[in-house]
């Protein structure tokens, strides 16, 4: 069965839920809308191929072995340990985020869109409702986690 009709499935189960029991099933029908966002996103990215778009840092033409990670700071560029002369140029592994970012300009880098091998999942944090209140559908990179793997997009 295709997730494009996994993702019916969910919807009409979530349908035939509020039809039959009003709002004393919202947990059913919460948790069969989710179930169709996912599963739609997973049809999305097998249509494309196997690929969503991503960000991607770029020196020029060719893309920076980086990824972006989440701290208790917000988000960052981290650079891999093979990206010597920019760890060097920065003094420090984390750069910035952002277009406009001063920084990443005066190394010469910046923030392209791209294409990788990507999945998607259910993604939520706390507990209970707020917990439900919470979840998301995440779309991830299957391949390099550094970006080597990605094709640049053309603008």
């Amino acid at each position: 069965m295709s997730n494009r009709e996994k993702a019916a499935q969910h919807l009409d189960a979530q349908r035939e839920s509020y039809e039959s029991c009003d709002t004393d099933g919202f947990v059913s029908q919460w948790a069969h809308g989710i179930n169709a966002d996912l599963h739609r996103r997973k049809a999305e990215i097998e249509e494309a191929g196997g690929m969503a778009e991503f960000t991607g840092l770029y020196e020029g033409a060719r893309r920076v072995k980086a990824k972006i990670i989440h701290s208790q700071y917000g988000y960052a560029w981290v650079l891999h340990e093979d990206e010597k002369y920019l760890i060097q140029q920065r003094g420090k592994v984390f750069l910035p985020t952002g277009k406009r970012s001063r920084v990443l300009k005066a190394l010469g880098l910046s923030e392209r869109k791209e294409y990788a091998p990507a999945g998607a999942c259910i993604e939520g944090s706390g507990t209970g409702l707020a917990g439900a209140a919470s979840c998301y559908i995440l779309t991830y990179r299957k391949g390099c986690k550094w970006g080597t793997d990605a094709q640049i997009k053309e603008d």
